[in-house]
């Protein structure tokens, strides 16, 4: 294979993969509200007569949030390093002007807001569920 051929498979591979990673976050942060808002409207539903449910609800959303941020992390670690190669890619043929250390600056504070939100959202749902259900 000639290497043009192969630098663009690989360009094409680097972007697939990064487009699967983005698209396995969207999920992720699909799940997180679902999951969140489930727990708030059980938390408001039956905190005030049914205390162990209320527990185990607050559990579980502690700990479907944490497992959703562990995989965000996991998706940060990908995200990064493909998009390193994709600048280094880039620069080896004079095109850093396309794509340059920017882009992993801000998919870095891209991931560091959705670490905050997890935990934001998740303190929240319980929160806001627990003081409806046991005052409204």
């Amino acid at each position: 294979m000639a290497e043009s051929e192969l630098m663009r498979e690989l360009h094409a591979n680097l972007w697939g993969s990064l487009r699967h990673v983005f698209n396995t976050d969207r999920i992720l942060l699909g799940v997180l509200y679902v999951t969140n808002f489930s727990g708030f409207v059980m938390l408001a539903s039956i905190s005030r007569t049914e205390p162990t449910a209320a527990l185990v609800t607050v559990v579980a959303v502690i700990l479907l949030d944490s497992l959703i941020g562990l995989s965000l992390s996991n998706s940060k670690r990908e995200a990064l390093a493909l998009i390193s190669t994709l600048i280094e890619v880039y620069k080896d043929h004079g095109l850093a002007k396309y794509f340059d250390d920017s882009k992993l600056l801000y998919f870095r504070r891209r991931y560091t807001l959705w670490a905050a939100l997890v935990p934001a959202v998740a303190g929240a749902a319980i929160a806001l569920g627990l003081m409806i259900g046991f005052h409204g």
